[in-house]
């Protein structure tokens, strides 16, 4: 549960008006799988400078008394409204919250105020959200569609978190060069935004992006960015697909005609390893023959400025399921193919235990289950750059099939495989042993 009172955006002559939000996702009270939360106006308003760190107007403002017992009160009424509904194990609406509010301000919901003989206010500051469709309008000839779509949840969980909020609001304090507003959003982010599943709380990995997203923002409307820095993102352990895996996948006859279709795409992948983006536009030009080889060639999407072209020779498997489909591969959109892919690996019998760790915020997440249920798409390339590391291909030539500029990302792919580590391990202490003589005096 958080209760927090802070300023609105819009002020007429330097005067703020005072907002309370009231937020109780992961109280018993609220309802399972949502975020409830209630702002509005205590119709107050009191110049900036007057307003402190502790959420409540400062001594030197004449009103400061008065309107500091007021937030009080409505602070109380909410608390008391969830600690209630919570001991007779009932649950609390958006709307009940917000009748409660209204009652103790004996107001009816209205606009927030205005005088009427005041002069028109100063256009406001531009918001995130309006900063944010005019850098998709100035790059829409630059990024495909789905680049673009990426700002879209920081504009949306912003909107959820505070309404109207502008980059300036988020720019960090010269002293501590943080900004407090970004720490709260992250917070909320972490613990109360909802997820697409219906859950609580994003990973922090989704933290990171978004605030990638936010940094692209402050630079293109000409504000500091160098201070946000991404401290949440993390390496994921992906756990690849075993060759042997691969084949009992692809030779598992399918219960449907979709999943066989969704397994097909997948195999060619492990077999050849463009990212989904990439597979999703594949040709049937895209593969041509040399010195009696085929070859999957093609430039990859991401990176906008080095467009590097990929050359992948095609395996008789791979080949096969180009030919069946006359180079035209049946590709799913990506949420269809993560849920049908982990179908039809289930129906091929890939039960092998995985322990698989997450991180959200400081919470540190593991979940055990057979494999089948951790697999996606992208587990493919993964696997594509394992199965070749297995059969002694060396990292570079796995660096040029993944069309990666830098040896650093293919090493996050090169999974070691536990097999090969373990004989690695006895046969290093076997040559030892072999080399060792021991001294006459033992």
């Amino acid at each position: 549960m958080t209760i927090r009172f802070y300023l609105h955006n819009n002020a007429t002559e330097g005067r703020h008006p005072i907002y309370i939000e009231v937020r109780w996702a992961k109280h018993p009270a609220a309802e399972f799988g949502t975020a409830p939360v209630v702002r509005m106006g205590v119709r107050e308003s009191v110049l900036k400078k007057y307003w402190t760190s502790k959420q409540r107007v400062s001594t030197q403002d004449q009103r400061a008394t008065r309107i500091n017992r007021k937030l009080g009160k409505l602070y109380k009424v909410a608390e008391d409204l969830l600690d209630d509904a919570e001991r007779d194990k009932l649950k609390v609406s958006p709307e009940q919250m917000r009748t409660a509010l209204l009652a103790e301000l004996n107001l009816v919901e209205a606009p927030t105020p205005t005088s009427a003989a005041e002069e028109p206010e100063a256009p406001a500051m531009p918001t995130i959200c309006s900063v944010a469709t005019d850098w998709k309008t100035f790059y829409k000839a630059k990024h495909t569609p789905n680049y673009l779509r990426k700002i879209d949840p920081v504009v949306t969980h912003w909107e959820a978190f505070r309404p109207g909020t502008t980059l300036e609001e988020l720019l960090p304090d010269p002293k501590t060069k943080r900004s407090d507003l970004v720490e709260q959003w992250c917070n909320y982010l972490i613990d109360e935004a909802p997820t697409r599943t219906g859950g609580i709380g994003l990973e922090s990995n989704t933290v990171g992006r978004y605030l990638k997203g936010l940094r692209a923002l402050l630079k293109f409307a000409g504000h500091p960015f160098a201070w946000l820095t991404d401290e949440y993102s993390y390496e994921v352990e992906i756990e690849p697909l075993r060759f042997e895996e691969v084949m009992q996948l692809y030779q598992t006859p399918m219960p449907t005609e979709h999943l066989t279709k969704v397994r097909d795409v997948f195999v060619f992948n492990c077999f050849t390893g463009p990212r989904f983006g990439n597979l999703r536009a594949l040709e049937p030009s895209d593969v041509v023959q040399d010195r009696g080889d085929y070859i999957l060639e093609y430039v990859q999407f991401k990176g906008q400025r080095k467009k590097l072209k990929v050359r992948v020779a095609l395996d008789d498997i791979a080949l096969e399921i180009w030919q069946r489909y006359h180079g035209r591969l049946p590709v799913p959109v990506s949420q269809e193919m993560n849920e049908s892919i982990k179908e039809a690996a289930q129906a091929a019998g890939l039960t092998r235990p995985i322990k698989q760790v997450r991180q959200r915020g400081p919470h540190r997440v593991e979940r055990r289950g057979p494999l089948w249920e951790f697999i996606t798409a992208h587990v493919a390339r993964h696997t594509f750059a394992t199965m070749l590391l297995d059969g002694d291909a060396d990292l570079g030539q796995v660096q040029d099939s993944l069309g990666h500029s830098a040896i650093q990302t293919t090493r996050r792919y090169a999974k070691s495989r536990e097999q090969k580590r373990h004989q690695a391990t006895k046969s290093a202490f076997q040559n030892l042993r072999a080399s060792h003589t021991e001294s006459p005096s033992v």
